[in-house]
């Protein structure tokens, strides 16, 4: 019997979704989107004895009509005609619901801060979820961050290699962690050193980047009306600060979606298209607001619902602002070196 795929097709890695599990890979895109997705096949195909049947993938939201069709051409003349597209805050939103089960007319804002850029959107769920108001994205994601990380430290050391660049990106990414990170490198004397960045620096250094992501926030709440809560999704969604600086401009629930979220969602989308037996129920679907439209009153979500949803998400893993800020540490085969108490050190670089 074949299998649905979700797939969230980033510019840092991508993220498959089956009903076995969430599977990710972290090499950048090399290849258009349509022949990663036909790789992504293949390989699931070689790790299930059987290719994939429905395929859902995920986009920006921010894409046209003429983006998509063009995808769409692209991905038929791959033999991949059956793929369903999904806006990325939609699918993170699916996947959110599934565990949080949001009330009728309740409303998420998803912050997406990825690898490339940072795309918020307000959904309102009316049976399925529905844009409220305009979405935005706005210039700046990881790889930005991991650019000025490595400008900073470059321009104390006075020395650059790939290595150490790569040892930047790596730091950026232990911060969210660890109150400091010690970046091993080599002088131009030839002597090893290290140089210490702590966090409070370090969100000195990407704070502007931050502050640009929550002012567009603000700008799509302001016409969408404040949403329930607030979904983080993307890398640059576990730096603490992005969390820390929602909150204290909205002052309401910040959660940061697990690794895969966005797949996961497509997944489950692509689930739904199941055809249905005879004399199953169907759910009628409501049209989209037409623009100009004035938008029907929102019924609030009582403190009791929007506390039990909160609780129902953090125990299935999706963590809260409050939660942001504890130091963890995962076990993976990584070449770092963790030591007490909160100092991470990169492995050392020879000459």
């Amino acid at each position: 019997m074949s299998y649905h795929v979700g797939l969230d097709l980033g510019s840092a890695g991508s993220t498959a979704a089956t009903a076995r599990g969430v599977t990710t890979s972290s090499r950048r895109r090399r290849h258009s989107t349509a022949r990663e997705l036909v790789d992504v096949c293949e390989d699931l195909a070689a790790r299930h004895g059987e290719p994939p049947g429905r395929v859902a993938l995920t986009h920006p939201l921010s894409w046209s009509h003429e983006q998509l069709d063009q995808l769409r051409a692209e991905l038929i003349e791959a033999g991949r005609a059956d793929v369903v597209f999904v806006p990325a805050p939609h699918a993170a939103a699916i996947a959110f619901d599934a565990d949080a089960r949001m009330p009728e007319h309740g409303t998420v804002a998803v912050v997406d801060f990825g690898a490339t850029g940072c795309e918020v959107a307000v959904l309102r769920k009316q049976g399925v979820f529905l844009p409220a108001g305009w979405a935005e994205r706005v210039d700046g994601g990881g790889f930005h961050l991991d650019d000025l990380v490595a400008e900073h430290v470059i321009d104390r050391i006075r020395t650059h290699s790939p290595e150490l660049v790569r040892s930047c990106v790596e730091a950026k990414e232990l911060l969210g962690s660890y109150p400091e990170v010690r970046i091993p490198y080599i002088a131009t004397s030839g002597e090893a050193r290290e140089f210490r960045l702590s966090r409070l620096r370090f969100e000195a250094i990407i704070r502007p980047v931050v502050e640009h992501a929550v002012d567009a926030l603000e700008r799509v709440v302001s016409g969408a009306g404040l949403p329930d809560v607030v979904l983080l999704v993307g890398g640059s969604a576990r730096i603490p600060l992005v969390a820390r600086e929602i909150s204290a401009r909205l002052g309401i629930p910040v959660l940061r979606a697990p690794d895969g979220a966005a797949a996961t969602g497509a997944l489950l989308e692509a689930e739904q298209l199941e055809p249905r037996s005879a004399g199953e129920p169907t759910v009628q679907v409501p049209l989209p607001r037409e623009q100009g439209e004035e938008p029907k009153r929102r019924l609030p979500a009582t403190p009791f619902v929007a506390a039990g949803m909160l609780v129902v998400a953090l125990a299935a893993g999706w963590a809260a602002h409050e939660a942001v800020n504890r130091p963890q540490v995962v076990m993976e085969p990584a070449s770092v070196e963790l030591r007490p108490p909160g100092t991470a050190e990169l492995p050392r670089l020879t000459g």
